[in-house]
């Protein structure tokens, strides 16, 4: 193998390395994160029910469903909304909560995930001096 410049063509190999280097930690670091819920959170709010989505991904819009585990009322369906926060004036009783998030620009890429409660409206009394 003569005639070979061996050190030339480890420094382009080296180069060619670390361009392949450069545009993989590119593609990792400008990647979206895959689309999760972490946690569907359900508390009481001054009297309403408050539902938190947390959810990891990319421009997402988030919905809900409600539906009462007696059958008592119809199920309440929210539709997807920039907000992953739900206030609801319900009666209290037994629910199904039912959490959305989608990606914001692929209809098609949509997650849920569903968690029971035990709803006790409290009122505050406003007290008078």
């Amino acid at each position: 193998m003569a005639g070979v410049n061996w050190e030339k063509a480890y420094h382009d190999l080296e180069s060619h390395i670390g361009h392949i280097m450069k545009e993989t930690s590119e593609l990792v670091n400008n990647a979206s994160p895959k689309l999760r819920i972490n946690d569907v959170h359900v508390e009481e709010d001054n009297g309403s029910l408050k539902v938190i989505i947390d959810a990891t991904g990319h421009k997402m819009t988030y919905a809900l469903y409600l539906t009462d585990r007696k059958g008592q009322q119809e199920t309440i369906k929210l539709p997807y909304q920039l907000s992953n926060t739900f206030n609801l004036d319900v009666p209290a009783g037994r629910y199904t909560v039912q959490g959305f998030a989608r990606q914001h620009e692929n209809d098609l890429d949509i997650v849920s995930e569903k968690v029971s409660v035990n709803f006790k409206k409290v009122i505050q009394n406003e007290q008078t001096d």
